[in-house]
């Protein structure tokens, strides 16, 4: 396990979504409650940023939000929320959840431990 310097805890703790790069590694960082939590920036579903795509970033209340298929994951704990609602940010009809998947079943996201020493912030990866 590498434990890898990602910035701050005032660049990181601004309510916002953050994509870096960490040990070689895309990872996405935010803020729920007082604590920073970190997630690959990858979506279990095809593999897309979660941070870039035709739906925008989408971060609220310890949530992220696939930006190509709309699925709904705790940044916390990785848990999946929602599968395969939609597609670029739009909910589409229910009967075609199953289509969007593409066969694969709910996954949740890999998660990080983050450290924060001071004012340096580490992911542990």
């Amino acid at each position: 396990m590498a434990r890898v310097r990602v910035g701050t805890f005032s660049e990181l703790a601004d309510g916002r979504l953050h994509s870096l790069t960490a040990g070689g590694t895309a990872v996405i960082v935010g803020q729920v409650g007082e604590a920073l939590h970190a997630a690959r920036n990858r979506c279990p579903h095809l593999g897309l940023s979660l941070t870039t795509g035709p739906g925008g970033p989408r971060f609220s209340e310890g949530e992220v939000q696939c930006p190509w298929h709309n699925s709904r994951f705790d940044l916390c704990t990785g848990e999946n929320r929602d599968w395969t609602p939609g597609f670029a940010g739009r909910n589409m009809p229910r009967w075609s959840r199953r289509l969007i998947a593409l066969g694969r079943k709910p996954a949740p996201l890999t998660t990080y431990r983050v450290e924060v020493e001071g004012e340096d912030v580490f992911v542990h990866l």
